[in-house]
């Protein structure tokens, strides 16, 4: 809890609004969960995975 809020306080969202903290906030940690599903899916699937780049 100590880190969260050294976070608020010292960090470039600690002028903003309690709304926009925690919009911030929630952003940050749907980025970071489709970010570890990713893994997940690239570790468990990726022997089996056809990833094509382009359109």
């Amino acid at each position: 809890m100590v880190v969260i809020n050294d976070i608020f306080k010292y960090s470039a969202i600690s002028e903003l609004s309690n709304w926009f903290k925690g919009l911030a906030i929630t952003i940050f940690s749907c980025i970071v969960s489709i970010l570890f599903i990713m893994l997940y899916c690239i570790l468990a699937y990726g022997d089996n995975m056809r990833i094509s780049f382009g359109y």
